[in-house]
């Protein structure tokens, strides 16, 4: 799908490095193989494995499951060696109606709360699986380091309800998690525990690039910043926006950080191009690949 030809091709600024180490990539995906080959190792032994009864199977298929999200984890950071094909993997923006300013493009989030919740799910199945089977004195092969005593049971069993009370909250945290759209009126937040906060883009008088600290070792997230023109609204999420001001956090966003920010920028000083965020092909337009093309 190619944008509207009259879609502009932006020269963006790097305010963010951005960039990925393409040691640490490359390390990345040799991660993801080797975790794959795991994955498909304890397939094979859950499948020979079935006519013994089901504890020892599902065991081995949970530690496959850990695995298979090991995998989606390091195959996700390995990809940001190649943005193309992580944008059509993972696409930047997808369109989105509002029932009150109509078409526009959801900013999709870089999650990786499924590979997490699999992970999760994983260690949960193998460690109720590893206590029942000693429990049934179906054998400890679940348990090689504690054939003979009941601590690796209990050990498992403890595991297993930590892992599955985890799995809960990371649904929880995936089912109520933020979400950013954009209009050609505006800028629309919405929280599941919160009010929806609508922006319109007359309110703003300034975009502006700024770090914020979401964690100790998150200390410099970028966030796109809007300064509006009531300095006294209160703040609405308490790590991206203060007073005054409101905060899109291009941190944890799939389109990339300082392209979004341009993005923003054009649209608040250009009000005849915020109609291209009611077009269904301006999709490509917020991937940086576009924007590395001729100027048109």
């Amino acid at each position: 799908m190619s944008p509207p030809n009259s879609a502009p091709v932006l020269s963006i600024p790097r305010q963010w490095d951005g960039r990925h180490s393409r040691a640490a990539a490359w390390l990345s995906a040799a991660a993801a193989v080797f975790f794959a080959l795991i994955m498909l190792l304890w397939l094979v032994m859950a499948a020979r494995g079935v006519g013994n009864g089901l504890a020892v199977p599902l065991g081995r298929l949970g530690v496959a499951m850990l695995s298979a999200g090991a995998v989606g984890l390091f195959a996700a950071r390995a990809l940001s060696l190649f943005p193309r094909a992580s944008a059509r993997l993972g696409p930047p923006v997808t369109t989105h109606t509002d029932p009150d300013w109509g078409l526009g493009v959801r900013l999709e989030q870089n999650s990786q709360v499924l590979p997490l919740i699999l992970i999760l799910a994983g260690c949960a199945l193998y460690g109720a699986m590893a206590w029942w089977s000693w429990q049934s004195g179906a054998g400890a092969e679940l348990l090689p380091f504690s054939r003979d005593n009941s601590g690796g049971a209990g050990v498992a069993l403890v595991m297993a309800i930590a892992a599955a009370i985890c799995v809960l909250l990371m649904v929880f945290v995936r089912v109520t998690r933020i979400s950013y759209e954009m209009y050609p009126a505006g800028i629309v937040c919405r929280t599941p525990l919160r009010a929806t906060t609508r922006i319109g883009w007359e309110e703003i008088t300034e975009i502006r690039g700024r770090e914020r600290r979401l964690s100790a070792y998150n200390t410099e997230a970028p966030v796109v910043t809007a300064v509006l023109a009531d300095r006294s609204m209160r703040p609405r999420h308490p790590l991206f926006d203060d007073v005054g001001e409101f905060g899109i956090p291009a941190c944890i966003l799939r389109c990339d950080s300082n392209l979004l920010l341009g993005l923003v920028a054009h649209l608040h000083i250009t009000p005849p191009d915020r109609a291209l965020l009611a077009s269904p092909s301006v999709l490509p337009w917020f991937t940086v690949h576009y924007h590395q093309q001729p100027a048109r």
